[in-house]
């Protein structure tokens, strides 16, 4: 077996929700090739997964040390700092990542959901904004802006983001009934009848 057939199998057990069984196989993996830090990346992410954060954020910290820059491990180990609770060490790797030349808005939008449902709001909103920034056309950045922003109670930056990202992308029926509840909340129930009555029902 090759490197390879290791790390795709541990991800195929990754995505199907069984880490245990990924983290066995990556850890195989890394002892036939100890050299291979795409199978160490893997037992990071299986042990992570495992609820072992103290031991993940170790391993990650190595493979920042040796492949600086990498947005994929920064996103792995500011998700397991906000496992832990280390806010700042988390906002210390995303902005690494966000703020490198080579960037671009889904990575921005990665690291904002990575806060967001760490229901670290404030830091997720920088994020978004980035995002919303790097690619005003992307109706997804305008979406995930607008939902930070409306859960900081900023309703009508708020409901400007989400009508964008309507705007932007008219066939997003989530965004469009997200934009059609605030518009309904902030007491504008005609208009957000005729936006929700637009969604359909299924």
């Amino acid at each position: 077996r090759s490197s390879s057939d290791y790390e795709e199998e541990g991800r195929t057990f990754l995505a199907t929700d069984k880490p245990s069984e990924a983290l066995a196989v990556f850890e195989e993996g890394s002892r036939r090739f100890p050299g291979d830090d795409d199978l160490r990346m893997g037992v990071a992410l299986a042990t992570s997964r495992l609820g072992e954060h103290a031991k993940a954020c170790h391993l990650l910290e190595e493979l920042k040390l040796a492949h600086p820059g990498n947005s994929d491990i920064l996103q792995a180990l500011t998700e397991a700092y906000l496992n832990r609770g280390m806010v700042d060490k988390a906002l210390v790797a995303a902005t690494e990542a966000v703020d490198a030349p080579d960037c671009d808005a889904r990575t921005a939008s990665r690291f904002a959901r990575a806060f967001y449902e760490s229901r670290r709001r404030k830091e997720a909103l920088t994020f978004y904004e980035k995002a919303a920034t790097l690619a005003p056309d992307w109706g997804e950045a305008w979406f995930g802006l607008g939902a930070c922003l409306w859960a900081l109670k900023h309703g009508p930056a708020a409901e400007a983001a989400l009508r964008r990202a309507v705007e932007l992308q008219p066939d997003d029926q989530q965004a469009r009934q997200f934009w059609g509840c605030v518009v309904h909340d902030r007491g504008r129930r005609d208009e957000a009848r005729t936006a929700l009555e637009a969604v359909p029902l299924d």
